[in-house]
């Protein structure tokens, strides 16, 4: 245990850690929610990601250009069709000294794909059959058959290595073998880590992480203008561009993986009649909507998946603006002046669009309620089958396109990620036969079939694709990014000169 930490330990104060480690910085980010949990198997939304992957490894991870590359995993290979092999790295531990194996490599995967542990990433492992120990540092996922996502479906955060003993107590007192220690957590306040300076990747530059729980928007840019935080996420345009003017600043946009969408429950007793989605896709402006509330920070639909994520459609819009058209089919479906709730989370950015959508389809004969509540409550709404009309974002973070489309809308998903409770064994033997292709055009025929066929059935509607978004103190390089603020990695970040005043504030 090193000193840094007993410290804290000791001690439980972060002035303490400041003090002992007076030749680092400790970077100030926001949180847009209190984390659900810190269990990366247990999370249910990504702004818990952004801690997790600081804490936690995962086998392999996303490089840059979109490549996989080596994390716990340094070579890995397929000696069948159905059998990937991962060679781990050595001398690796976790944050407690129980030494990172095959066996305990096992065991956190085989709890990630356990129902009884209710995770959501636990269909990022559905298809895996069995997993066998070869020898202490080498072990064998093996399919029922060819399945060609499962090593970019290991680079998720969901699937981070946990102790071969986690319980429970994961969620609130997190153990990993990642660059950061876990320190504190004052619910709905702040969350507090560490550098761990045995990390097998070598010590963090930064002392330490502190996320600060800050659900307004306004508020997180008050303190950011102020020198209170360092880096600020998935910035709304107005706040985007209002920053421009900072010398001590540096605004960052990157190709991202996210889609929003407007949500469909087509087990609604109106939804559940294709023309009225149909109606309702003709009844939103989605070029307007992209144009006017994003400037330039969002794209017009193409298709479900965003342009990033391999063979993502790049097609006109099967559902031009016509209102005429949509109180058409509202007519002919006997859904004139049908009352809708619209439902959405209150911790993220939605509520402008889910104002536009209201209008729009009042427009065209269409009264919608919106109802707001925290994500927690949102997503049991919208998983349980209550809500009629939703508002949210998918986005493929492994830049694979069955992980959105097998996420959000296979069957197996209904009661977890499929909030439209779609069902349709059709598309999804169009997702089973994708998978066990290998990239090429043929795999990429077979996914664009299946996007072509969410397009017609419609369980969600793309609303618009997302640019990615933050703004940075200019003292702060290193961060990583790849598709999602989500997979936010910090290992590399270090802050200058001035960084040391910020964070002391």
């Amino acid at each position: 245990m090193t000193t840094c930490r007993t410290i804290v330990l000791l001690a439980g104060s972060w002035a303490l850690l400041l003090a002992a480690a007076a030749n680092a910085q400790v970077l100030i980010t926001a949180l847009p929610v209190n984390p659900t949990s810190l269990d990366p198997h247990r999370a249910i939304e990504g702004y818990s990601f952004m801690v997790t992957n600081q804490l936690y490894d995962t086998l392999v991870r996303l490089g840059d250009d979109g490549a996989i590359e080596a994390g716990l995993a340094l070579a890995w290979s397929r000696p069948e069709p159905t059998v990937l092999r991962l060679e781990l790295r050595r001398d690796v531990r976790f944050h407690d000294g129980q030494p990172l194996d095959a066996a305990a490599v096992a065991a956190s995967l085989r709890r990630l794909a356990d129902p009884a542990t209710g995770a959501r990433g636990g269909f990022l492992l559905a298809a895996v059959d069995h997993i066998d120990v070869i020898d202490d540092y080498t072990l064998e996922l093996v399919t029922a058959a060819p399945f060609s996502p499962l090593l970019a479906n290991l680079t998720f955060p969901a699937t981070a290595i946990v102790p071969p003993d986690a319980g429970e107590a994961l969620a609130r007192t997190p153990v990993g073998t990642g660059p950061f220690r876990f320190v504190s957590w004052r619910d709905g306040d702040s969350v507090e880590l560490a550098a761990n300076p045995d990390h097998w990747g070598g010590a963090p530059a930064l002392a330490g992480i502190r996320y600060r729980v800050m659900p307004e928007r306004a508020a997180q840019l008050i303190a950011f203008r102020a020198g209170e935080l360092h880096l600020i996420h998935d910035l709304p345009p107005d706040a985007y561009h209002g920053l421009a003017d900072r010398a001590d600043a540096v605004l960052v946009s990157y190709p991202s993986d996210r889609t929003s969408y407007l949500g469909f429950n087509v087990e609604h007793p109106v939804l559940g009649d294709q023309r009225v989605r149909h109606a309702i896709a003709h009844a939103v402006d989605a070029p307007l909507l992209a144009e006017t509330l994003f400037r330039g920070l969002a794209l017009a639909p193409t298709g479900p998946l965003a342009p990033l994520v391999r063979y993502a459609l790049q097609e006109p819009d099967p559902y031009p603006h016509d209102p005429l058209r949509a109180r058409a089919l509202l007519r002919e479906a006997g859904a004139e002046g049908t009352r809708l709730t619209l439902d959405l989370a209150t911790d993220g950015d939605l509520d402008s669009v889910a104002q536009y959508l209201q209008a729009a389809l009042r427009d065209v004969g269409l009264v919608v309620e919106i109802a707001r509540h925290e994500f927690a409550v949102h997503y049991e709404i919208v998983t349980s089958g209550r809500a009629a009309l939703s508002v949210g974002f998918w986005g493929s973070d492994t830049l694979d396109p069955d992980f959105m489309l097998g996420a959000a809308l296979h069957s197996r998903e209904i009661g977890a990620n499929n909030a439209s409770r779609y069902a349709q064994p059709a598309f999804d033997a169009l997702l089973a036969r994708g998978a066990a292709l290998e990239d090429g055009p043929e795999r990429a025929a077979v996914y664009r079939e299946a996007q072509r066929r969410v397009l017609v059935d419609l369980p969600l509607l793309p609303l618009y694709h997302h640019v990615g978004t933050y703004a940075k103190s200019a003292s702060l390089e290193g961060e990583r990014i790849v598709a999602s603020s989500f997979q936010l990695d910090l290992r590399g970040a270090r802050l200058g000169a001035d960084g040391a005043g910020a964070s002391e504030r």
